[in-house]
């Protein structure tokens, strides 16, 4: 649906603020085709690595200055709004200070490197290359003014916050090489911002500007007119150059970092700007305050520049995860400008005007909201997880996530006028926006506990878990209809239905657990116990939880003992947990080799001051807690962790949940935002709207968020269809191989150079006794063991190539799954070598 024919266009307004939005679209299709070029052009080799350098001098020693010189000549001072520029400084200034110090609390070990080039990264714009265009098609013909920001803005990073972040990073590289003293160091950075041509130009064009008289004489405008029409498609052309094999393998949980930096780039940035410019534009009207806000917007959404990857470079940090940040941002970036770029075109004269796109956006990301909960529902049940910490919780936010929903569906459909039917609706509605908030806390406190305490502390606390997070929206629910009842708005966002009481109490809910989350990972972080520790190690080999074979025991035993000599203290402790399990009182279900006796120690209290009876406690919940859960699947080697502690981050799925906080945590920022906004302005904006639309995406749509991150587990539930299907069609549930005859003569050649030249060098190198459960079996691997091993010596280039090697080897006869079961996975099955007597057996 489109938001032409529901609200007006500035264009058609007459005012100072017109923007030209017909250009828009071609301009940015422009610039990302031109990139897309450049791409292309280095990925196929058109352009040598050392041939885009001689691209990049020229753009950046010549295109460059010459525009900026030119530009900054003409600059009018007198018709530059200094408060805008300001709010600029202002909200740069925090971004760049909550990164970096954001990451100097979080990241352990301290890296004043890390923190320099995050926050560096999150403040300095690709102003020229991509936003200059941009701006150029929106302003060039009706407010052309609006332009010579651009060239003020950029020095702003250059000069005053990166010269920082280069201190930073010189003294963290200081700190481990010890190459420069202090005084070198200040001189290294004041030298590089000296000589960096945005700013020497910029200096020189100020001047310029002085003697020239603001009219640059015109043989040099020719000169400098010429470079500079040069620097756009050579800059774009560059980028897309320098986009090329930036993407190295950033997967997972390693995107977490790249995420978090992109958000505060594109999301946190332009909101914070577009606020700044708010409080400080009051002298202004309330056209060209709004205009200079949206402007300000839309700059915060201009990507990373490229300068910021050749900075890690330089100082050799985190240069894989910035060319991932940097590749992603850039892409990230486009519909967001575009998008921004629109609703700074919107005129709103009454929220009346979009009611009815609004409610429809609602209506439908809460129906593919309610889909995603009932898929996680079913995930959940089928593996039994929802029976688990910290997967209880969870599955409560779900609930939530779904009143929410289904409170949204019903108030877009409902169109009585009966009381008690809006009543039913908005209990709906808050209760469950309100219960996610606060489970979004809660498990991140879960989370923070797990991690720095033990499981057995987190079942003594849970129930106060579940009063929070079903008490605490439940009485601020009951609280807003108490006191807000009266005060019914004419908003069409039920956010805002009880007017200023239900926006300054979802402030403080809102602000609450943005608290909780932010101050739980902070301590979970720095303190997080769930590290490979000799005392972790020492205590995982002496439970047997796996059992070396080969000639690596005696090594292996050896470096066991070693540990275990220095940490005399958690063998006792061992000891103690093990003879209070033995003597607990009541008839078991879990005997002693389940996988719950080999992280016992690590489950229970960890603290020094934890008494024998504290602890024989413990051993009693974790048994019942064990009893209800241990029975995930009948699928056996789904998991196979070699130490307890993986175990641990296996079970409690803290990776998947802790990406699942951070994209909460946006969606809070978003609303918090939109909130103080509300609080304190009454005019609506274009980019209001655009922030209350990502609200309502955010507030009813993230179960769709839950899906991401925990709809694809479903080996589970695949596994069981898929032995079904095998027992309904071969009788049996064990992997159907065809005859040795059928084999192609691929299969047929690789099995035999395999079992000629490599099978023994493979035995040697990956095989072992690994304990599953009840079982130990010997002279396994797991399927991941045999891909690491075939690409490690060449036979494989790729995961996909091991994978597809492994296969052959199945039907080959090779290697077999220990139970007939699965076929080859890259998974931690457990797969052994087929001797020559088995070989026969099965011809």
């Amino acid at each position: 649906m489109s938001l032409a024919p529901i609200i007006s266009n500035n264009a058609t307004n007459g005012t100072s603020t017109q923007i030209d939005f017909d250009n828009l679209y071609p301009a940015i299709l422009q610039c990302f085709v031109i990139i897309l070029f450049g791409y292309i052009a280095g990925r196929v080799g058109v352009i040598t690595s050392s041939q885009g350098k001689g691209i990049g001098a020229f753009v950046s020693k010549f295109c460059l200055p010459a525009l900026l010189f030119q530009n900054m000549c003409q600059l009018k001072f007198s018709e530059v709004n200094w408060y805008f520029l300001g709010s600029i400084v202002i909200a740069k200034t925090c971004v760049f200070i909550i990164v970096a110090v954001i990451t100097l609390v979080v990241k352990r070990p301290l890296n004043l490197g890390c923190a320099g080039l995050y926050a560096i990264f999150c403040t300095q714009s690709n102003d020229f290359a991509l936003g200059y265009p941009i701006l150029q098609a929106l302003y060039s013909e009706t407010n052309p003014s609006y332009l010579q920001y651009i060239y003020l803005i950029a020095p702003i990073s250059l000069v005053f916050l990166n010269p920082i972040g280069f201190t930073l990073m010189e003294i963290h590289n200081n700190q481990h090489n010890h190459k420069h003293s202090n005084k070198v160091v200040i001189f290294h950075v004041f030298k590089g911002v000296v000589t960096n041509p945005i700013v020497f130009m910029t200096a020189i064009g100020i001047i310029g500007n002085v003697v020239f008289k603001q009219k640059v004489p015109y043989i040099i405008d020719d000169i400098l007119q010429v470079l500079g029409n040069a620097f756009s498609a050579s800059a774009l052309f560059y980028l897309g150059l320098n986009l090329v094999g930036k993407l190295k393998g950033q997967l997972g949980i390693a995107m977490v970092v790249p995420i978090l930096l992109i958000a505060a780039k594109s999301i946190l940035l332009p909101l914070l700007t577009w606020e700044v410019i708010g409080w400080l534009e009051t002298s202004q009207s309330l056209n060209e305050s709004s205009s200079l806000g949206m402007y300000g917007f839309l700059y915060g959404t201009f990507p990373t520049a490229p300068s910021v990857f050749l900075y890690a470079s330089q100082y050799n940090v985190a240069q894989d995860l910035i060319a991932t940040s940097m590749v992603a941002g850039t892409f990230v970036s486009a519909p967001l400008m575009f998008v921004s770029a629109k609703m700074m075109t919107v005129v709103v004269e009454s929220e009346l005007d979009y009611k009815s796109l609004l409610l429809d956006t609602s209506f439908d990301t809460s129906i593919l909201s309610i889909v995603c909960c009932l898929w996680v529902f079913g995930v959940l049940f089928a593996s039994g997880r929802w029976r688990r910490i910290p997967h209880r919780f969870l599955f409560c936010l779900i609930i939530m996530q779904l009143l929410s929903s289904i409170g949204m569906v019903v108030y877009s459909k409902n169109h009585t006028s009966l009381e008690w039917q809006n009543y039913v609706q908005f209990i709906l509605l808050l209760l469950g926006v309100f219960g996610v908030r606060c489970f979004t806390g809660v498990i991140a406190v879960v989370l923070c506990l797990l991690h720095i305490r033990s499981l057995c502390y987190v079942l003594r606390v849970q129930i106060w878990l579940f009063i929070y997070g079903f008490g605490f929206p439940l009485i601020l629910t009951g609280l807003l209809f108490l006191i807000g009842r009266k005060d019914l708005s004419n908003e069409i966002d039920p956010s805002f239905h009880y007017g200023f009481h239900q926006t300054l109490l979802s402030v403080v809910v809102l602000s609450v657990n943005v608290v909780i989350v932010i101050i739980a990972l902070t301590i979970k972080q720095r303190n997080d116990r769930l590290t490979v520790s000799s005392a972790h190690l020492s205590l995982s080999k002496d439970n047997g939880h796996e059992e070396e074979g080969g000639n690596n025991s005696g090594e292996k035993s050896s470096k066991v003992k070693e540990n275990m000599k220095t940490s005399p203290d958690s063998d006792k402790r061992a000891g103690s947990v093990q003879k209070s399990y033995q003597s607990c009182n009541s008839s078991t279900s879990v005997p002693k080799e389940h996988p719950l006796f080999d992280t016992l120690n690590e489950r229970t209290c960890l603290l020094q001051d934890c008494g024998p009876t504290q602890r024989r406690q413990c051993i009693s919940k974790l048994r019942k807690y064990m009893v209800n859960s241990a029975a995930l699947s009948d699928d056996p080697q789904i998991e196979a962790p070699a130490l307890s502690h993986e175990a641990e981050l296996n079970e409690y799925q803290s990776s998947q949940h802790l990406i699942l906080i951070l994209l909460l945590l946006l969606s809070m920022l978003v609303g918090l935002f939109l909130c103080v906004w509300k609080l304190f302005n009454t005019k609506a904006t274009g980019i209001y709207v655009e922030i209350e639309f990502l609200d309502g995406v955010f507030n009813y749509g993230q179960g769709f968020l839950i899906f991401t991150v925990f709809g694809f587990d479903t080996k589970l539930i695949f596994s069981r269809i898929m032995r079904r299907l095998r027992r309904c069609i071969y009788g049996v549930e064990i992997v159907h191989l065809p005859k040795k005859s059928d084999l192609d003569e691929e299969t047929v050649n690789i099995c035999q150079q395999f079992e000629e030249y490599h099978k023994k060098q493979c035995s040697e190198a990956i095989l072992k006794n690994l304990r599953y459960r009840l079982r130990t079996y010997r002279d396994v691997f797991t399927g991941t063991d045999l891909c690491d091993w075939l690409i490690q010596v060449g036979l494989a280039h790729t995961r996909h190539e091991a994978l597809e090697y492994g296969r052959h080897l199945i039907m080959g006869r090779i290697l077999a799954h220990v139970t007939g079961e699965h076929f080859f996975h890259d998974q931690p099955y457990f797969y052994r070598f087929i001797s020559t007597e088995d070989d026969n057996t099965q011809c």
